[in-house]
């Protein structure tokens, strides 16, 4: 596979392998499509948590499980509670 990178990021490349952090540009590449790959999943796992969290929160909700707050000082001791 051929590949075309802007001149601005092949100069990082090839300062990457200059500077000895890897031995040639290809493995500089792999790694940042590594790093890509993590950043990937990650977000995964937070977007998965996030909506697991909301489904029990509406489950919460269409069981009676909530606090009401009428106030700010209410919600201040809220957040001083926890």
């Amino acid at each position: 596979m051929k590949i075309s990178i802007p001149k601005s990021l092949e100069a990082l490349v090839r300062r990457k392998v200059e500077e000895g952090h890897y031995s040639t540009e290809a493995e500089v590449v792999a790694d940042a499509l590594r790093l890509m790959q993590l950043r990937d999943e990650v977000a995964a796992v937070k977007r998965a948590r996030l909506k697991d969290s909301l489904d029990r929160g509406y489950e919460d909700v269409s069981a009676g499980r909530v606090i009401e707050l009428q106030t700010e000082d209410e919600i201040d001791a809220l957040f001083a509670s926890l």
